[in-house]
């Protein structure tokens, strides 16, 4: 009974021909109207969907070609594929095996002696609807971080025109404040009394000034824009060590290759970095705070570590973690690889791996 009425157009790729005649009967025999093409090795695949991999609905692939076998056969078809299902039909029943080929983004594993009919088709059926819906999924992803990238590149911006504002305006502001209150002091002819409450003044427009600067360093730190990332991390422990009293050590290696030409990469680094700090500050409860920053082959890698309570594992994923999120969502926004190891009593270590070209590719 033929249950499938679309047309499905299914390239099998299949070098034994008795098997490639029992797959075709089982489609035509299920199916409604199929239209089938074959190939008998990986390079006759290649050759065939050349520009084309957009023609066919459903890959049902042989794991072993004549010229290609295994993972990197399925790896490489894969990525002649990425918007097709790729369903492995093999006779080879290596449980371990299947799951790996899963895991690696196969949408079925099938074996040839186990194939009826009904059953090839529900799995083509399936996996091709399950692959609609990924493509749809990871569409409305790409909108949504998009939007998320606008959004924070607005929000950057919002925040370093705060900062301006109030170091340019309000900071200008005290600085007047202050000079009218020296003016004053000089009036007041030497009265004890008056020139006391000038000082007192002047040291409350003094605290004033500092707590700007660093409201305002805070929203953005203007060191970041004129001396660049290594220079801001710098910033970022020495104000650690002011905040906490507890030693912060900085390791860079290759310091003079950190030079990030992608401003909002170099800004989001430094935001991640900035939210790291700033949890050790407000929880951990350490004393030793260390980053090792080092560029390698293109790569920036950093390791935040401290020697604090640490966290149990349930507290990291934890919804309402605010800054962990933030984290894990500036990191997603420009491509880079985020890890968070911690446990009670052992501190945490924060790692982040990104590539300074902009590729979104990490290598461990």
């Amino acid at each position: 009974m033929k249950i499938i009425e679309k047309v499905y157009r299914i390239l099998v790729v299949e070098d034994n021909p008795g098997d490639f005649l029992l797959i075709s009967d089982c489609l035509r025999e299920q199916m409604i109207d199929v239209d089938i093409s074959g190939a008998t090795s990986f390079g006759e695949l290649k050759e065939l969907v050349k520009d084309h991999a957009s023609l066919y609905d459903v890959v049902l692939l042989d794991i072993t070609l004549p010229d290609q076998v295994g993972e990197p056969l399925i790896r490489e078809t894969l990525q002649l594929f990425p918007y097709t299902p790729v369903i492995i039909l093999t006779g080879y029943t290596d449980f371990e095996f299947s799951v790996r080929s899963l895991t690696m983004g196969v949408s079925d594993y099938l074996l040839k002696e186990e194939i009826t009919p009904p059953v090839l088709c529900k799995s083509i059926l399936y996996s091709f609807e399950r692959k609609k819906i990924t493509l749809d999924l990871e569409t409305s992803e790409k909108r949504v971080r998009s939007f998320a990238l606008q959004l924070n590149n607005a929000i950057e911006e919002e925040r370093s025109r705060i900062a301006r504002e109030i170091h340019d305006e309000f900071g200008q502001q005290l600085t007047g404040m202050k000079m009218g209150l020296v003016a004053l002091e000089e009036m007041a002819g030497g009265n004890r009394e008056i020139c006391t409450v000038i000082q007192e003044i002047q040291t409350q427009v003094d605290d004033g000034i500092s707590a700007l600067r660093h409201i305002a360093n805070e929203l953005r730190p203007a060191i970041l824009d004129k001396l660049g990332l290594a220079a801001a991390i710098e910033w970022l422990l020495s104000d650690f060590e002011k905040k906490t009293g507890a030693r912060g050590y900085l390791y860079m290696v290759h310091k003079g290759r950190l030079k990030i030409s992608d401003r909002n990469l170099s800004i989001n680094v430094f935001r991640i970095c900035q939210e790291a700090v700033t949890n050790v500050i407000k929880h951990a409860m350490a004393t030793i705070l260390q980053i090792f920053v080092k560029v390698k082959d293109s790569q920036l890698h950093i390791n935040i570590s401290d020697n604090g309570r640490g966290m149990l594992s349930r507290e990291q994923h934890l919804p309402l973690s605010m800054g962990l999120l933030n984290m894990q969502e500036r990191a997603a926004l420009i491509g880079a690889e985020l890890s968070i190891e911690s446990a009670p009593g052992k501190g945490t270590i924060i790692e982040i791996k990104c590539n300074l070209n902009g590729d979104t590719n990490i290598d461990s």
